[in-house]
């Protein structure tokens, strides 16, 4: 009798552990079936390694739009390395929304400034002719950056035209005050293309930022109220530059998905 009960309890026992192992192997294949990968396309003449969030519907549906992250190594901040994965949150939070995400493998030692724009923003031109060649079937395209970087995305937006036009919609977080002197001449110059399509732009900023540079760039734009732009404004009064992107890029993915 005693061999009985105890045989019970083994068995039991091994029941459990396997139903527990049969739960974590769900899990972990549920998480597995969406992957990163890496790519190599060529900018400027030159091998560059991008990779690539692919979610779990990627498997059977390429019509995925991509959002674009500009993330080099930080120059004036303590670096975040966790940037490409705070953008994937962000669509997670999105209830029966996906997206690919794309950015430079690496980040390079590069200093944001506006007198290489060209050079930095040719970096992601040039990787979504590689995408849109490869991975989907979406032409919807979102650039995405914080800091310095997101000032080449501010940049971007004003300095594309209808015929050159890669991105349809921009995500900005604390720009550097010398990208929002630059761009708050532009507009008071009016120095920029005209003919555009139509853009939507999600732009905020943090404690740590100019007050009177971003909110001086904001009302400008409200101001001019260009036809071509829907545009929200959000500042982040109890958060700094460190903190606030991983909230400033969900809300920015929601507002430009209207979701």
């Amino acid at each position: 009798m005693k061999f009985s009960i105890g045989f019970i309890i083994l068995f039991l026992g091994i029941v459990s552990i396997s139903s527990g192992w049969d739960i974590s192997l769900d899990q972990i294949e549920t998480t597995a079936s969406s992957k990163i990968e890496t790519f190599t396309f060529i900018s400027n003449g030159t091998d560059t390694k991008g990779k690539i969030f692919l979610p779990p519907s990627y498997e059977t549906n390429k019509d995925l739009p991509a959002i674009y992250l500009i993330d080099f190594k930080e120059q004036h901040f303590k670096l975040a390395t966790d940037e490409f994965e705070k953008v994937i949150y962000g669509i997670q939070q999105i209830q029966d929304f996906d997206a690919l995400v794309v950015t430079l493998e690496e980040h390079l030692d590069i200093d944001a400034k506006p007198k290489v724009f060209q050079e930095q923003y040719d970096i992601f031109k040039n990787m979504t002719i590689y995408i849109d060649g490869k991975y989907t079937n979406n032409s919807s395209r979102t650039f995405i950056g914080r800091g310095s970087e997101s000032g080449i995305v501010l940049m971007a937006l004003f300095l594309e035209n209808s015929e050159t036009s890669v991105f349809d919609n921009f995500i900005v977080t604390d720009p550097s005050p010398d990208f929002t002197t630059t761009v708050i001449n532009m507009i008071e110059k009016e120095d920029f293309p005209k003919n555009k399509r139509s853009k939507k732009l999600h732009f905020s900023f943090s404690t740590s930022n100019d007050y009177d540079k971003c909110t001086g760039m904001i009302n400008l734009i409200n101001e001019v109220q260009y036809p071509w732009l829907e545009f929200e404004s959000v500042e982040y009064k109890n958060s700094n530059y460190e903190n606030t992107y991983p909230v400033s890029f969900a809300a920015g993915i929601k507002y430009i998905f209207n979701k």
